[in-house]
């Protein structure tokens, strides 16, 4: 009996071994899962909408969540705006016209500006990488910033006439039109119509 107490005493040190193990694991997994669950809540956005605004072809409200690759469009007429607030990774400003595809991981925030214009606010240790039709806006991360994010190309949010766009632009003076039109990128096209007024008024007899 003295000769089998080792081999008794070893057996019974593994099989509590065994059996701690057996307890401590499912603890662990449980842990492991609510921290990825906290991560992968902190990685969705979510929207502060104003007027017309859609997260993949659908209208978007205040509180729609978005996460990443998501395309968010803002109308275009005044009044209309988005919010994504990401969180600790910072929030993203879209004004009238707006287009983005949108990407997030931890520590980046990226994206593509297909049209309008975006103003990104990032704490210190954030990337930011935003693609344009115009070049890449790009941002390290040392420090905190506010980085606006614009498209050239695509079309341009103008005021809406008041009482039919026919005859509101008809009321308005040559120098008044070319204005409007030189704001949309119609340098050439203000031009002729500032020289076809002046045209036809010389021909009424208006301009001497």
């Amino acid at each position: 009996m003295q000769n089998r107490s080792p081999i008794v005493h070893r057996i019974t040190s593994a099989l509590l071994i065994v059996a701690m193990c057996n307890v401590a694991l499912p603890s662990t997994m449980h842990v492991l899962a609510a921290e990825k669950k906290a991560e992968d809540v902190q990685l969705a956005g979510q929207m502060i909408v104003s007027g017309s605004v859609t997260v993949n072809d659908k209208k978007a409200v205040t509180g729609t969540t978005v996460f990443s690759n998501s395309k968010i469009a803002v109308a275009c007429a005044k009044g209309n705006s988005a919010i994504v607030n990401l969180g600790r990774l910072g929030r993203i400003e879209l004004t009238p016209g707006s287009k983005i595809m949108l990407k997030f991981v931890d520590g980046v925030i990226s994206g593509d500006l297909l049209e309008g214009k975006a103003v990104v606010n990032a704490p210190a240790g954030i990337k930011v990488s935003i693609n344009t039709p115009d070049g890449v806006i790009s941002a390290e991360g040392k420090e905190a910033a506010v980085i606006p994010v614009n498209s050239q190309r695509g079309v341009r949010c103008v005021p809406a006439a008041v009482g039919g766009s026919s005859n509101a632009l008809s009321s308005l003076s040559p120098g008044a039109l070319a204005g409007i039109l030189l704001g949309v990128g119609g340098a050439t096209v203000a031009g002729a119509a500032v020289a076809s007024s002046t045209n036809t008024s010389a021909a009424s007899g208006l301009i001497p």
